[in-house]
């Protein structure tokens, strides 16, 4: 059907292809191939991949993901409009098939590649949670899921995934059911306005909603903003402007036109080179690269000799930007598993490349004998369609079919807690015999349920990163007329098993004021990842910390429990980041704390912190399961500093200070201690060893019979 659009009609259908086969990706009006767009896609990938490698200077590599979207935007509207001016229609269906053809058959192997080799080569956990995670991604949902995951406190200290790169590929996908539909009614629309204007019409306030959605979610949601695809559709929809506006463009000046994809390619470089982690991203700031990439494409129309095609279209360029989708895919989960399998978060520069290479000699055999092969196949749209759906399906089932398969929990076993701290502690000094993983290990390494003492308690009954109040939830005897509370982070609702058996059997109410990721120290803590700017003031803390003291001051609890985790960073008002929180700023605010209770009844106690792991417990044991002690950490070393600043404020203010390391440490602390997996990340323990502890930790409160 005819669009209104004269200039359409002009061109015989063979002009839709290249010599090589490949639909021509520009539109009608553009040449039938643009060189500087396939080298841009070599300079995006080039920047992707250097950061991920840790390249010294490439800080702010993750733009070429956004370059990466303005080359999409870019090319699905030229292949759109090249179809409509060929044979006058939109086929819905043939575009689907061809994206089958071309994104399903390189991801999927990647997808199941990245879960083998984690089974593989870092162990059953890091397996099993790659499974779960190519679940979302084989279905285009990966952004959605890791958001969730960057939002939650406990998985966000996670290990990324090896699949964590797939979450561009998802905001493109989900681009790609929307915006062929929309292009199809607005090419069908009954009107005498040319199809370009009415497509401009409507991309400029999308653009301009999406820019402003993504400026605003990252003052608010940094994690949210940075995988959603409603703040990231403007830069796709920048590349679909540039591209129904071709005929336009091809009347610039040709030095102006040139001048202008130097600028882009200045602005891409100079995201590149200041760019950091620490940047409110993509907030504002995304525009350098996105408009960057943007003029480059949109000044390549009319400057062909004179622009910043003179390096973009060098053969170098050209055959990286061919291989750009499967590197993309493969550099990622390569790096990730050597990382994880040798225990650290970085491996060195000079190892990181050498696996880059490893991923590019694996990119050329993926593009050579399953992405071309499969894209220039003769299947007709519906058997593409077919094929690609059957695909996912088969992927996910297989996927699902695998976790199940792992998941080896043992029967559910009643704990026995230690009768005493002297049984507790002979256990704790054979620890450091164990040389294998228990058969009868609990939780077992399998295990997909969050051992996590807090799910044991509605979410409403502590308070998330967004909230300043929670709902109160009394445990234990609610008749009783005497409350404990405990106060603190995260770290107090990992005891909550424990306290709660406690509070039962002394016959005590008890009030868990908790909120992960807020200490109980009155300090002014940076953001966390997931909400605001990282060297932001977290006021959502600062505000529970006024609510939950009034809250106690007002409740005049018989006894009141503080622990807390001291891992935390505040804003640094002389840098573009925040700074770890040391002794000097904890001590006044363990002193600010126990100032600001006003009852002199209420008996105070301080529960000292866990030991620290560098990495997590199962994941590492996972990965040595006949050395143990490869998991152990030296008591030096992993006892946190915050613990003698509190002992010594215990004993100034003449309050009591239980210390828990005995509990987990003899002359190491160890991820295994009898049949226990003590830890559920580098930082928690998980809810089995807390019940174990139970009666030792009532004893240490002086709150058991006979105590």
């Amino acid at each position: 059907m005819s669009d209104g659009t004269p200039q359409l009609q002009k061109a015989p259908s063979h002009e839709r292809y290249l010599s090589s086969g490949d639909e021509s990706g520009t539109p009608p009006d553009d040449r039938r191939f643009r060189p500087d767009v396939e080298g841009l896609r070599a300079v995006a990938i080039l920047l992707v991949v250097l950061y991920h490698a840790g390249v010294p200077g490439i800080s702010g590599g993750f733009v070429g993901v956004d370059v990466f979207f303005v080359i999409s935007g870019y090319v699905i509207t030229g292949l759109l409009l090249r179809e409509r001016q060929a044979t006058h229609r939109t086929s819905l269906v043939g575009f689907y098939a061809r994206r089958c053809r071309r994104i399903l058959p390189a991801a999927t192997l990647v997808i199941l590649s990245a879960v083998l080799f984690s089974y593989l080569l870092v162990g059953v956990v890091t397996g099993d949670n790659t499974a779960g995670d190519g679940r979302w991604a084989a279905v285009f949902l990966a952004n959605f899921h890791f958001e969730s995951v960057g939002t939650d406190y406990l998985l966000a200290m996670r290990a990324p995934s090896p699949l964590q790169n797939y979450w561009s590929l998802s905001v493109e996908e989900q681009f790609y059911i929307v915006y062929p539909t929309f292009f199809f009614l607005m090419a069908r629309a009954r009107s005498r306005v040319p199809l370009r204007i009415r497509m401009t019409t409507v991309l400029v306030p999308v653009m301009i909603v999406s820019y402003g959605l993504s400026i605003v979610q990252t003052s608010q949601s940094p994690s949210a903003a940075f995988f959603s695809p409603y703040t990231r559709a403007w830069e796709l929809a920048l590349g679909a402007l540039v591209a129904v506006n071709v005929p336009a463009l091809k009347r610039l000046p040709q030095q102006f036109a040139s001048a202008l994809t130097w600028l882009g390619m200045a602005l891409i470089l100079y995201s590149t080179w200041t760019f950091n982690t620490h940047v409110a991203y993509p907030g504002s700031l995304v525009a350098l690269p996105v408009v960057g990439a943007g003029l480059v494409i949109a000044g390549g129309v009319a400057a062909t000799r004179s622009g910043a095609e003179l390096f973009l279209g060098i053969r170098p360029a050209q055959w990286l930007g061919r291989l750009s989708y499967s590197l993309y895919l493969w550099h990622w989960p390569i790096l990730i598993i050597a990382a994880q399998r040798a225990g650290v978060t970085q491996l060195p520069l000079w190892e990181s490349l050498g696996w880059v290479l490893v991923a590019m000699g694996i990119s050329m055999v993926t593009y050579r004998f399953v992405e071309n092969p499969i894209r220039h196949s003769k299947l007709r749209p519906g058997q593409s369609m077919m094929l690609g759906l059957s695909l996912i399906a088969a992927t996910v089932m297989l996927l699902t079919l695998v976790i199940v398969t792992q998941n080896s929990d043992a029967p559910t076993v009643r704990i026995v807690p230690a009768p005493n701290v002297r049984v507790e502690h002979n256990l704790v000094s054979a620890a450091t015999k164990i040389t294998k993983v228990p058969h009868s290990l609990r939780p077992a390494l399998s295990s997909r349920t969050l051992d996590w003492g807090g799910k044991s308690e509605p979410s409403s009954c502590y308070a998330s990163a967004h909230e300043s109040t929670e709902e109160i939830c009394e445990l234990g005897d609610p008749n009783s007329k005497h409350l404990m509370v405990v106060y603190g982070d995260s770290h107090a609702l990992m005891w909550l098993p424990a306290f709660k058996w406690v509070a039962a059997t002394a016959h005590w109410r008890l009030v868990v004021l908790g909120k992960p990721y807020c200490p109980a120290v009155p300090i002014t803590i940076a953001n966390p990842p997931s909400l605001g700017s990282a060297n932001s003031s977290d006021t959502v803390c600062d505000h529970w910390h006024t609510w939950a003291t009034r809250w106690i001051n007002r409740n005049q609890p018989q006894v009141l429990i503080v622990t807390q985790q001291s891992i935390y960073k505040v804003p640094d008002a002389h840098s573009s980041s925040p700074k770890w929180v040391y002794i000097p700023e904890w001590q006044r605010g363990l002193d600010l704390l126990f100032a600001s209770f006003t009852d002199k009844r209420t008996r105070y106690v301080i529960l000292g912190n866990i030991p620290v792991f560098p990495q997590p417990g199962s994941e590492c044991l996972a990965s040595h399961e006949s050395n143990v002690q490869a998991c152990s950490s030296p008591v030096g070393s992993s006892i946190q500093w915050s613990n003698a600043v509190e002992e010594t404020t215990a004993r100034n203010l003449g309050i009591q200070f239980i210390d828990v390391i005995p509990w987990l440490c003899s002359t190491a602390c160890t991820a295994v201690i009898g049949n226990y997996n003590i830890y559920q990340d580098g930082n928690h323990i998980n809810a089995t060893w807390a019940t174990y502890l139970e009666v030792v930790l009532g004893q240490a409160l002086h709150l058991m019979p006979g105590n």
